[in-house]
């Protein structure tokens, strides 16, 4: 199902991103998982509409929030290949930001290139966002591969928009990895067949993700997942932040300690267990 990279392709993946800002891991999950993968997204995008402006893109079909809508993709987030790489560029604490998927029909055009950390105010800095993209099918330029300024991670003016760029083409099971200050876009789709991609993106610890994930999950499902999906769905402590009424966030959204918690109670009985010491 997953493939094992010998520590030599990883040091070598690592040294990629550092000068280039992205690397493509080759067919990291067989055909077997790619098909698992898209059978268990498959409902979620039948009765997904289209986007409605040219960024998001008209041919396109987006789904969000995945983590609460399948189970399917829990292996996936804890890949250790990619959580390596992840944590390399972020440090241990990274998280999951936004788990996304990214269906180009033919007849789409390009996305405008863009940062997908451009909210950061100075340019270059230490990586904030790592952004990776599983190719469930074949990636190639003629099919909206996407595309990237290799190096612009560490320029530091605006992004132009014209520069010249290269489109990304990978094997179906490869994933793309690349800093979020990198310049990049979704290619144009020139084939009659769709480009499936599959998002999930991470930032540090100590920053806030992208999509909401305490809003967008339910506390009782996250609650009765692995420890280390938790984790990387945020529930975790970043030195200091991240706590919850003074308990770890993975203890806070046990269903009795969570009730407590919404009622105001759990600070005033560790108090007067204190108290009464």
């Amino acid at each position: 199902m997953f493939r094992t990279p010998t520590p030599a392709e990883i040091a070598e993946h690592e040294a990629r991103l550092d000068r280039d800002g992205y690397t493509i891991v080759p067919e990291l999950i067989d055909d077997a998982e790619c098909d698992r993968l898209l059978d268990c997204l498959h409902d979620l995008h039948a009765r997904q509409d289209f986007g409605d402006n040219d960024f998001t893109g008209t041919r396109t079909k987006r789904v969000f929030n995945l983590f609460a809508k399948t189970r399917g993709l829990d292996s996936l987030l804890v890949e250790p290949t990619v959580v390596r790489l992840a944590r390399h560029m972020l440090g241990p604490e990274a998280q999951l930001s936004i788990a996304s998927t990214m269906e180009i029909h033919g007849g789409e055009t390009s996305q405008a290139l863009h940062q997908d950390d451009a909210y950061f105010p100075t340019h270059p800095h230490p990586p904030l966002v790592i952004n990776t993209m599983w190719a469930l099918t074949e990636f190639t330029e003629a099919n909206g591969g996407t595309r990237v300024v290799p190096g612009s991670h560490l320029r530091t003016d605006r992004v132009n928009t014209r520069e010249p760029s290269i489109a990304i083409e990978m094997p179906r099971g490869s994933v793309l990895l690349w800093d979020g200050q990198l310049w990049h876009g979704g290619g144009a789709n020139t084939t009659d067949q769709a480009r499936f991609g599959l998002s999930l993106n991470y930032c540090r610890g100590w920053i806030r993700q992208q999509e909401n994930q305490y809003l967008g999950l339910d506390p009782a499902l996250v609650a009765s997942l692995p420890d280390d999906v938790q984790k990387l769905l945020g529930y975790d402590i970043c030195q200091f932040v991240g706590w919850v009424d003074g308990r770890h966030p993975q203890r806070a959204i046990l269903p009795g300690v969570r009730e407590r918690i919404w009622a105001g109670e759990y600070r005033q009985l560790s108090e007067a267990l204190l108290h009464n010491s």
